[in-house]
């Protein structure tokens, strides 16, 4: 059965053990062996810097790093196919969709209480500035709003 983002998404955080882990690539591979190793915190924030460069090709060239690309990669492989396979269980199926509906109407709830909750979404899909509202403008139409609410009833 295919889930919905929004429905993968609460799945997730009802049920965190059925999170799949990011399709493996080098560069998780390479973060991965770095905090094996307890070198985590030479990471750099920059992908694109010359440090990220210098530290790449040091694990690339590292004698272990083969193996445990293969044995992380495989890994992560063998554990997205098993989130997989549990999705896809009947019994699971039935327990997801339980969880969907109890929950769904929940969140459709906290979002009408909690206007604050919408602008902080909002902030979150624009990401880049589209075009910015500040929180305080934001806060007093709300509380106009409110105002004129309570002067008409």
């Amino acid at each position: 059965m295919k889930y919905s983002k929004k429905e993968l998404y609460l799945i997730q955080k009802k049920r965190p053990d059925l999170i799949r882990k990011p399709d493996p690539s080098t560069n998780s591979a390479i973060i991965a062996f770095l905090r094996k190793y307890n070198a985590a915190y030479q990471i750099p924030k920059d992908m694109k810097s010359q440090e990220w460069i210098t530290l790449r090709q040091q694990t690339l060239d590292h004698r272990d790093f083969p193996k445990f690309q293969t044995d992380h990669f495989n890994e992560v492989i063998e554990h997205n196919q098993k989130i997989d396979k549990k999705l896809e269980d009947p019994q699971t199926q039935k327990e997801l969709d339980f969880l969907i509906k109890k929950y769904a109407f929940a969140e459709r709830i906290r979002l009408f209480i909690n206007p604050l909750y919408l602008y902080s979404q909002y902030k979150k899909i624009i990401g880049k500035k589209f075009f910015e509202v500040d929180l305080t403008i934001f806060i007093f139409i709300i509380f106009c709003t409110l105002i004129f609410l309570i002067i008409i009833s």
